[in-house]
């Protein structure tokens, strides 16, 4: 075995390695937090790491991937041991995460009655957690971070694949272990005992629940797409230090429309607004739910990472001096940057901002296509928009607007028909409706109808925690949903390749015979 010397957060440690097997590998073993968008296959370039010593010789597909950092720094996934080394770890940019909540009174007596009770939103990137106590309707304590698991993967379909092949428990370990964490944080800042910590409510998407029961996930991706279970229950706590408190896990709908929606459409009220209504959480795994007339009709569609700013050249989430908005001003383009700052990167809605603006100006065109050189400066600064970047935007965003079309067609119902757009989730949150009318990713005329409601998903488990009444119609939500499986529908597959255009056609999502959505919810 090869000694690796890893320094990372200001600490040096040794851990063991073997030759032939690549440094993300090695670290991953022993738990380095490196970023792997990509789970370590060659594709993204974001698992760059300081390396010295006995390693192999950089490649040309690493050279392109590093770009101008070729000269100081290494990919992890390329870098194979070839005897003893050393590897800094870059430290990584604090992200800012959604946590605003909003209190509501769902009525009913809460599901505790003693002790303090917290609500979870394992997202695929990030997650958010909030405490309360019985008497109030507003959280004594709330955290955001990065989900650990993204150092396996940005998105499901990776992590299953990961899961796989070294088995669930690594993945089941990691989110347990952040999720003690960050509850002994809340709870040391509410001034709370870990033992007082009785009752948590957590939500997430069907496959993040599957990691945190310790589920194997794989047949979730495979077809017929059957999940181990659909949860909607009560179950023993896994969490460290937190093995005595009772764990709720409300009900997904189908294998890739999770509890997250289920929650997001109890705190949106979806089902009992008036007319017909759309509720969108934009991410890697792009979930819908359209209430139509009496139905309720949803699906999930693989937008993939790049909203989440993984696959993108420049890409980030939403961490310090990322461009998070652009605009016009006199032809002039200009940014601001999170934390404000010097622009170091783009994230999600920056990316979407930047496309509109360079639509407008021509530098694009409605085929994506760059008309002059390989990439385009945002404004004045060193951050940039490449060809590639450009496609895999398209890609993300033809997944979500083919996955809307999909549903009004399937439910019959014309965009003029529609009341509404609700945005929720982190990066919905600050998506500008404006930015995402000009690419298409949302219709132009539904630009004034759109509003972010921010983290529904978290809000939704906290009502169920404050609620039985609400816990009660969560389950009828998920009851009544009908899912709409977009991997086998014509439609779908249809749309996918004309919505990779930027803009709009005039396309009618058209009419079904039928006034009901099949029963797809296997």
């Amino acid at each position: 075995m090869q000694v690796i010397t890893v320094y990372e957060n200001g600490t040096a440690r040794q851990i063991e390695g073997t030759i032939g097997e690549s440094l993300h590998r090695a670290l991953l073993a022993e738990g380095g937090e490196v970023d792997s968008p990509c789970g370590g296959n060659q594709k993204c370039g974001k698992c760059v790491v300081k390396a010295e010593g006995a390693l192999s010789e950089m490649n040309s597909e690493e050279r392109r991937l590093l770009g101008s950092r070729a000269d100081s720094f290494r990919l992890a996934c390329f870098a194979t041991v070839l005897g003893d080394c050393s590897v800094t770890i870059l430290p990584k940019a604090a992200l800012k995460v959604v946590t605003d909540y909003q209190p509501c009174d769902a009525g009913g007596e809460t599901v505790y009655s003693e002790g303090f009770g917290a609500a979870i939103d394992i997202g695929t990137t990030t997650i958010a957690a909030y405490l309360f106590s019985p008497q109030t309707k507003e959280p004594l304590a709330s955290a955001g971070e990065y989900n650990h698991q993204q150092k396996y993967g940005a998105d499901v379909i990776t992590r299953i694949a990961y899961s796989k092949e070294h088995g669930v428990g690594v993945l089941c370990d990691t989110i347990l272990h952040q999720l003690s964490d960050m509850l002994k944080g809340l709870c040391r800042e509410a001034g709370v005992s870990a033992q007082e910590l009785r009752t948590l409510v957590i939500t997430g998407n069907t496959t993040m629940l599957h990691f945190y029961a310790g589920l194997y996930a794989y047949p979730i991706a495979i077809a017929p797409y059957t999940p181990a279970s659909l949860f909607g229950d009560w179950y023993p706590s896994l969490i460290p230090e937190f093995e005595h408190a009772s764990i709720y896990l409300p009900p997904c709908i189908s294998a890739y429309v999770g509890a997250d929606i289920t929650c997001g459409a109890l705190a949106s009220n979806l089902a009992e607004r008036g007319g017909n209504w759309m509720l969108i959480d934009v991410g890697t795994n792009g979930e819908m739910m359209l209430k139509a007339r009496d139905m309720l009709a949803c699906c999930s569609t693989a937008a993939g990472p790049a909203f989440e700013g993984a696959g993108i050249s420049c890409g980030s989430g939403a961490v310090p001096g990322a461009i998070d908005k652009v605009t016009l001003c006199e032809d002039k383009v200009l940014y601001s940057t999170i934390g404000g700052g010097a622009a170091k990167t783009l994230c999600g809605s920056g990316l979407i901002d930047a496309a509109a603006i360079y639509l407008n100006l021509e530098a694009i065109n409605r085929n994506g296509k760059l008309k002059e050189g390989k990439s385009l400066n945002i404004g004045d600064s060193r951050v940039t928009l490449t060809q590639m970047d450009i496609r895999q935007l398209q890609l993300a965003k033809s997944a979500i607007r083919a996955g809307i079309d999909t549903l009004l067609h399937e439910c019959g119902i014309e965009y003029e028909h529609l009341d509404g757009i609700l945005l929720c989730g982190g990066f919905g949150s600050y998506l500008n409706p404006c930015s995402a009318g000009t690419i298409g990713l949302i219709p132009q005329e539904w630009v004034a109808k759109t509003s972010a409601i921010g983290n529904a998903a978290g809000q939704g488990a906290a009502m169920i925690l404050q609620s039985k009444t609400a816990l009660k119609k969560a389950h009828q939500i998920a009851e009544k949903a009908v899912t709409v499986e977009l991997s086998t529908n014509r439609f779908f597959l249809d749309r996918f390749m004309e919505r990779m255009a930027f803009g709009e056609e005039i396309l009618s999502p058209g009419r079904r015979a039928s006034k009901t959505a099949p029963d797809r919810n296997g």
